[in-house]
């Protein structure tokens, strides 16, 4: 346990008995005992040691608080903030996830896993409706609980559209639905994840036999070209609907009406029957590079960086062209920097804050500040310094460092916005606390 993360817990006065149930990237997850003046509360409290993401854990707690309406999710009661953390507390629901409670008292049987397709099912189904994606589902991500298995992992869901945040791809992959590599995430992306998820519960492995260790591009070949691996471990039916539920294209994958017509009769389409499925378990000497030569938009652009970091101008540019040109926005950005720095075509500002504005316009903070910059030097276009305070502030908000210590900037001579100390101070200490030098210094001066 991170000294820093139990000296915060334990500066809490109503948290007692602290005992740590995991760690990711960004947050650890604890039971405790929350002591109220009714009586003592068994609780999980997950840490999110990353806050500079303001935007993403406000629609967290937002898309929580619509949740607990719904008693088949875990009830969400409380956020707070304590230094550079925020805690969320939640209903304790069980110790074990399905991956321990799999490795401790074996797979699931067919009817114990038609149980846990049923409730998540429910799960899924409240949160499509308004138009959000659960973005991990994985054993990892379910609870075991005495009564019911509850889904968790939440700060990954996000809404239906192709944006920046759905380029994004990062972690443990080996349960990413190939759409992802195009920048594309509905609910049939969710369906494919818990196809792969429910061929663990029944068989104890990855359907593609990937490790958490493999590097992430062999987890994400795998999610596009290799098909499951020894089906025949499975009972007939559910061979059919895993095959179903994981297809390659999300248009052939069921929906949740279909899945749950399903659970009655364990009927799938004929189609899925006669499929004859040729297992493939190779992988390329370079998966990340045999996928961009595919035209996948999120190698690709990983290849076009490549490119570029060693001096390969003209292919960085003709693959960040490309990118751009089908709407990809990390790709739009690259670009608008290379057309205002004239990197190898004649600089245009005007070229630069087009595709800037158009990859500000899909979520993208980077792209948000580059675009900022433009109108508070007045670089192509007139000085707009409230403009610019504004795109400063959206990419702030989305943990954009050099966006924060602008903004800072901006508060503290009060240009483009009323000047508050108080305020620049706060955007100072956040970028400073994640590394940012040039607001240390501001700080120290203040």
């Amino acid at each position: 346990m991170s000294d820093d993360v139990l000296a915060v817990l334990e500066h809490q006065p109503d948290i007692s008995k602290i005992r740590k149930l995991g760690s990711g990237e960004y947050a650890s997850v604890y039971k405790v005992t929350l002591n109220t003046d009714s009586g003592k509360k068994k609780q999980v409290v997950r840490v999110i040691r990353d806050i500079k993401n303001y935007h993403a854990i406000k629609r967290e707690k937002d898309l929580l608080t619509y949740l607990n309406q719904f008693s088949e999710f875990a009830r969400f009661n409380e956020i707070r903030k304590a230094g550079f953390y925020y805690l969320l507390f939640f209903d304790f629901v069980g110790n074990q996830n399905l991956t321990q409670y799999v490795k401790k008292k074996g797979t699931l049987a067919p009817k114990e896993t038609k149980k846990l397709l049923e409730t998540m099912l429910n799960l899924l189904e409240k949160l499509h409706r308004v138009a959000f994606v659960h973005g991990a589902i994985q054993p990892n991500n379910i609870v075991m609980g005495k009564k019911r298995s509850i889904l968790v992992g939440w700060s990954n869901a996000i809404p239906f559209l192709s944006s920046f945040e759905t380029e994004n791809i990062s972690g443990d992959l080996r349960y990413c639905p190939p759409e992802r590599l195009n920048a594309q995430m509905d609910e049939k992306s969710d369906v494919y994840a818990l196809g792969c998820t429910l061929y663990f519960a029944l068989t104890g492995k990855h359907i593609y036999l990937l490790k958490k260790s493999d590097n992430s591009a062999k987890q994400l070949w795998a999610q596009v070209h290799h098909s499951a691996r020894k089906l025949n471990r499975l009972p007939i039916f559910w061979r059919y609907l895993i095959v179903w539920m994981t297809q390659k294209d999300a248009k052939k994958r069921p929906s949740i009406k279909e899945l749950k017509l399903w659970l009655q009769d364990e009927t799938v389409p004929d189609w899925i029957r006669k499929e004859v499925s040729v297992v493939e378990t190779s992988f390329p000497e370079n998966p990340l590079s045999a996928l961009a030569d595919e035209h996948y938009l999120y190698p690709s652009f990983k290849q076009a960086l490549h490119y570029e970091a060693t001096g390969d101008l003209e292919n960085a540019f003709n693959l960040y062209e490309s990118g751009a040109f089908r709407g990809y926005s990390r790709a739009e950005n690259n670009l608008g920097l290379m057309y205002e720095k004239g990197t190898l075509i004649r600089k245009s500002y005007a070229m630069a804050a087009n595709m800037y504005e158009q990859a500000y316009r899909k979520g993208n903070p980077f792209a948000a500040y580059n675009l900022a910059r433009l109108f508070e030097k007045g670089l192509g276009m007139p000085i707009n310094l409230e403009q610019a305070a504004k795109l400063y502030l959206f990419s702030a908000l989305r943990g954009h460092l050099k966006a924060q210590h602008a903004l800072g900037l901006m508060y503290q001579s009060g240009r483009g916005v009323e000047k508050e100390l108080g305020q620049a101070r706060y955007w100072f200490r956040l970028a400073a606390h994640y590394g940012q030098k040039s607001s240390q210094l501001a700080l120290n001066a203040f």
